[in-house]
């Protein structure tokens, strides 16, 4: 008879635990936080982090589900991204967020869309990522669209023969690079590609070459490890012309790294939080930084500071918020089921801007936002609304 109270007890302790699995909602962080892409894929997480401070649990049917994050670290390479994917599979997650860069979003989607696992991409701008893979979305806007918009600038700043210097085998550096290069020979200029290879630190012959063809211009959509490389190695060659990146030059520590050099460079990125025309940014700008000067690691994370605010950490926000919404359009746990939410989903005053995806998964988008170096800091320069 004990023996019998003895199981009896020991079920009923463990229906708490069942019941509280039951209640947990788990989502994917798909990100890097080694490799060279480490500080763009802390910045993303941060935002994610944020969103869930604010949302940490979702009403599915009538029940609060809490929302646990289950992070894997794919080391912003390609080839060990798929491990990473493997591991959030095996998790049992719903959904995944990520991430900061192209390569390793292409590597691991066709392991998402087999396991019927929704993921909605961060930063990740290449079309591939998205292209052809039903259970993949993004938050941002692609290549083709930021490389004409780049193209554009920088034909207004009288670029005529620019120097396109990209990472050998990255597809985010090759393929914005060619996507740049087919605008502004559109747009009736010339322009020469450039590749070096992962790892590499000396730009000098690079830099020598730009010199002596008499470049106007130098695109280098390259990785914000290797950006403070570029500006210092060109100024130092003594190039003058106007060096010009994409999103992944919206970080603090690149002109922290490059000091005075950097100043006059300029570069796309995906939000502005000096904008106040936009209500979601301001609120969201506000919040942030008081919830990142609460704590020394999200600081650290932030890139030594909670002032600056990276574009790629709205974009985790955002994708987090995508997710959120989706499970309870959907609700469900189960990935067939957000996927179908995710392809219908309509959310107003996000931080980017209102988000609906196209038949690709492709977020709409029509802003870009310009800024530049100056001083130590990034500042607004321009916008492009199309």
């Amino acid at each position: 008879m004990k023996k019998i109270l003895a199981i009896i007890l020991a079920m009923m302790l463990l229906i708490p635990s069942f019941a509280l699995a039951d209640d947990i909602v788990k989502i994917g962080v798909f990100e890097p936080t080694s490799g060279q892409n480490a500080a763009g894929g802390k910045k993303e997480i941060l935002g994610i982090e944020y969103a869930h401070s604010l949302y940490p649990t979702v009403n599915i049917n009538g029940v609060e589900h809490k929302i646990e994050l289950v992070y894997a670290d794919n080391a912003s390479a390609a080839d060990k991204a798929p491990t990473a994917a493997q591991l959030l599979i095996s998790q049992d997650v719903s959904v995944v967020i990520g991430t900061y860069g192209s390569g390793c979003a292409i590597a691991a989607g066709e392991l998402f869309a087999e396991a019927k696992l929704p993921a909605i991409g961060t930063s990740c701008t290449n079309p591939n990522v998205t292209l052809g893979n039903d259970y993949y979305f993004r938050v941002s806007y692609i290549d083709p669209f930021q490389g004409a918009v780049m193209a554009s600038y920088a034909l207004k700043e009288g670029c005529k023969n620019t120097a396109v210097i990209v990472e050998a085998g990255d597809d985010y550096s090759a393929g914005f690079g060619n996507y740049f290069s087919e605008a502004i020979i559109a747009g009736g200029a010339k322009c020469t590609t450039v590749s070096f290879q992962t790892g590499e630190t000396d730009f000098s012959t690079i830099m020598a070459n730009v010199k002596a063809a008499g470049y106007d211009g130098i695109f280098a959509p390259v990785s914000i490890e290797t950006a403070p490389l570029i500006i210092t190695q060109a100024r130092e060659a003594g190039i003058t012309c106007p060096i010009m990146a994409g999103d992944t030059w919206d970080d603090i520590s690149i002109v922290e790294r490059a000091g005075a050099a950097a100043d006059g460079v300029f570069f796309s990125c995906f939000f502005d939080a000096s904008d106040t025309t936009n209500a979601a940014g301001v609120e969201f700008t506000k919040g942030f930084t008081e919830w990142v000067k609460a704590d020394a690691a999200r600081i650290e994370n932030n890139g030594g500071t909670a002032e600056a605010i990276s574009s790629v950490t709205p974009c985790g926000y955002d994708a987090y918020m995508a997710a959120y919404n989706a499970i309870q359009a959907a609700n469900s746990t189960e990935g067939e089921a957000i996927r179908d939410a995710l392809a219908g989903l309509e959310v107003k005053g996000l931080v980017t801007g209102d988000l609906k995806f196209d038949e690709n998964g492709d977020a709409i988008k029509n802003y870009v936002a310009i800024k530049t170096f100056k001083d130590g800091q990034i500042v607004f320069s321009d916008a492009y609304v199309g």
